[in-house]
Formats: C-alpha cells, sequence, structure tokens
C-alpha cells in the first residue's frame, strides 16, 4: 500500500506545479484586466471569464488531489474544468451573434453587459447542474462514462461553432467604394467581421491546445469505463492527465499577450509601474541609509 501511494504522490507533482503556475499567471491577468480600461468592455466578456476559470479549475485540482474523496470537492473540480470549456463554446456563440445581427447596432441592443454578466453567470450555473448531481451516482461506471463523453461532446459542438463562425465570415462581402460609397453603418459591419475574425483566431489556437490537453483526460475515463474496475496503471494515467488539464489554463494567458495589443501594453504599464516603485523604494532606502551613517 506504501508503494502504491508513492506512486501516486510522485504522479500528483506535475499536477500540483503546472496548476499552481496557472494560477499565479491567471491572477496576473486579473490584475491587468483590473488595471486596463480597453480591456474591461463585452468584447472581452467570456475572456474574462475563462481566465476566472482557469484560477477556479487549477485551484480546486490541487485541493481535489489531497480530498479526492469528498464528494463536494470532486463534484466542483469537475464544475469548474466545463465552465472552462463552455466559455470557449460561448464564445463562438457571441461571435455567430455579431456576425448575424446585423447591423452591429442590433447586436450592441441584444447583447449588453447586464446580459453578458448573466450569461457568465449561466455558465457557472450550468456546470454544476450538469456535474454535481452526477458526483452521487451509485454506479461509478456510469460516472466515468460520463466524465468522459460531457468533454467530447462540448469539445464536438465547439468545433462545428468554430468552423460555422469562420464559414460566415468567409461568406462576408465588404462594399466596394466604387459602388455608392461605404457609408457608416457598413464600416461598422467591416469593423465587426475584423474583429470577431481576430477574436476567433485567438480563440481556435486556444482551442485547440485545449481539445490536447483534454483529450488525455477523456481518453482515461474511457478506458476506465472499457475495464469496469480500478486499476494501478489506469489511475496513474489518469493522475498523469490531471497535470495536462490545468497545462491548458496556463497557456492561455501568453496567448492573451500574443493575440491581445490590450493585453500587451497593460502588461507592460503594470510592469513598469511595479519598476518604477522599486527603483523609488531603493533610492529611498538608500537615502535612509546615508542619513543614518551620518
Amino acid at each position: 500500500m506504501d508503494d502504491v501511494d508513492a506512486v501516486l504522490m510522485r504522479a500528483s507533482i506535475p499536477v500540483h506545479v503546472v496548476a499552481g503556475i496557472a494560477v499565479v499567471l491567471n491572477l496576473l491577468v486579473v490584475v491587468v484586466f483590473a488595471r486596463t480600461k480597453q480591456l474591461r468592455i463585452k468584447y472581452y466578456g467570456f475572456v474574462f471569464n475563462l481566465v476566472l476559470a482557469d484560477i477556479a479549475y487549477p485551484a480546486m485540482l490541487i485541493i481535489f488531489i489531497h480530498f479526492r474523496h469528498v464528494a463536494t470537492v470532486v463534484a466542483l473540480s469537475r464544475a469548474f474544468f466545463l465552465t472552462a470549456q463552455l466559455s470557449i463554446l460561448a464564445v463562438a456563440v457571441n461571435r455567430l451573434l455579431a456576425l448575424s445581427l446585423m447591423p452591429p447596432a442590433r447586436y450592441d441592443a441584444v447583447v449588453t453587459p447586464v446580459r453578458m454578466v448573466i450569461a457568465c453567470l449561466l455558465i457557472w450555473i450550468l456546470s454544476a447542474v450538469l456535474f454535481l448531481p452526477t458526483t452521487y451516482l451509485q454506479d461509478p461506471t456510469i460516472n466515468w462514462l460520463i466524465q468522459a463523453l460531457i468533454p467530447l461532446f462540448i469539445l464536438i459542438v465547439t468545433g462545428v461553432l468554430y468552423l460555422v463562425v469562420f464559414r460566415k465570415i468567409s461568406m462576408y462581402t465588404p462594399p466596394l467604394a466604387s459602388i455608392g460609397g461605404v457609408n457608416n453603418i457598413d464600416g461598422q459591419a467591416g469593423t465587426r467581421v475584423r474583429q470577431t475574425r481576430h477574436l476567433m483566431v485567438t480563440f481556435t489556437i486556444i482551442f485547440v491546445a485545449s481539445a490536447v490537453c483534454w483529450l488525455p483526460f477523456c481518453v482515461g475515463f474511457i478506458v476506465l469505463f472499457t475495464h469496469g474496475e480500478l486499476t494501478l496503471s489506469v489511475v496513474v494515467f489518469l493522475r498523469h492527465s490531471y497535470a495536462a488539464l490545468p497545462m491548458n489554463s496556463a497557456l492561455n494567458p501568453f496567448i492573451y499577450f500574443w493575440r491581445f495589443r490590450e493585453g500587451r501594453e497593460g502588461f507592460y504599464r503594470l510592469l513598469c509601474a511595479c519598476s518604477s516603485r522599486w527603483k523609488h523604494q531603493a533610492e529611498t532606502d538608500a537615502s535612509t541609509v546615508a542619513e543614518t551613517e551620518m
């Protein structure tokens, strides 16, 4: 039994490291969001919701490693994992609405900041509703199958929706300036399409990275369902797959700073502010030491 615990403990080390890094990086993103006015708009609403999920899930995963027999901890870790998936799906739905509700004023009238906040809250509630009841199922094999199929189903639906959005973008024909000129509404529509294309390319990168990180977890539970019982090799594989899950959360901040100019500028301003504060503190300390010696 001690040997088994030692094997599982070694397999858990990468989970703690990756999850801890993910929490720290996404907390940094929250600070950048808080300090950058250009990011506090509904265009980035589901991005911020994903950032919060990328904090909650790795943090809960660390707790889960130590309290995996507590049903509430298991349920919350699953729910937070699903929240991240649904946030990526919500981006496609939101951008599809932005392309479908033309002119842009129609979209702005339908998708208000308040409704965006409500949609984000519903994502968290839906995740809990889907996973909280299944945690208390008496048949563990059904539970394992649900854990494998729900993420796979959401990945497939998300992939299909992303294809639909990109197809809609490709079908957009910008107005020709030589034919009657380009009015203000057409210009706004063109801007909305360009914004959607940029955001969708960004989230396609996030989606592909998430699929790569999540598939080992799904495969592990499919194998577990097929075997019908827990074996040491399967449990160790699952423990390693847990490390891949927060790896996606750790990668996302780098994607944000790479793809979002406002995020980069906010991060640089944060670094400059911290550097100036440290420099001022160092000068103050040096002055205090000099006065003391005199």
